[in-house]
């Protein structure tokens, strides 16, 4: 007797390596999806969406961004601590880092 054919058999193998981590990783996610390894990996491999990697113009973009995040902690604690005009006074005396940062790599594509 045995199991019964599949509708559709599956004719290609694909194998690959994943660290520990990752394999611990895709299996808790094929459990909380009620599927195989094997299943998880197949649909998303087929339904799913791969990001390319950031270019190196992206990557710098991002590094300045987040280099205004000091200035950024700076504004609200002045607005906490001294209030609104204050804050505002504070920001027009940086505005143009801001400025300069914002349409240099968000504005420039």
């Amino acid at each position: 007797m045995g199991r019964p054919p599949k509708a559709r058999k599956q004719e290609k193998n694909i194998g690959f390596f994943v660290t520990l981590v990752q394999y611990f990783v895709i299996q808790q996610k094929a459990e909380k999806a009620g599927v195989n390894i094997s299943d998880y990996l197949r649909q998303t491999a087929v339904n799913g969406q791969v990001r390319a990697k950031w270019t190196p113009e992206e990557r710098e973009m991002v590094k300045r961004l987040i280099g205004l995040s000091p200035l950024l902690h700076q504004l609200v604690e002045v607005a906490k601590k001294e209030g609104a005009a204050d804050a505002m006074l504070f920001f027009v005396q940086r505005r143009e880092e801001f400025d300069n940062a914002v349409n240099t790599h968000c504005h420039d594509r």
